[in-house]
């Protein structure tokens, strides 16, 4: 019985697969970040008080 238990536990350290999903999870994660920080950046172009829509509002602006 102590070999069965001593082999699981030896399986389960050099296990890697939940490594994997983790790192997986991390990566979806961040993605999901930038994906939300880009479109709040780009905000809604008939908007000129967020986003894009104010940054070329300005530039307009400062060119006049």
């Amino acid at each position: 019985m102590k070999n069965f238990i001593t082999s699981q536990i030896v399986k389960l350290k050099n296990d890697e697969r939940g490594v994997s999903a983790i790192e997986y999870a991390v990566m979806a994660a961040i993605l999901v970040a930038v994906i939300v920080f880009a479109v709040a950046l780009i905000g809604d172009p008939n908007d000129a008080t967020v986003g894009m829509g104010k940054a070329f509002t300005d530039i307009k602006t400062e060119l006049e």
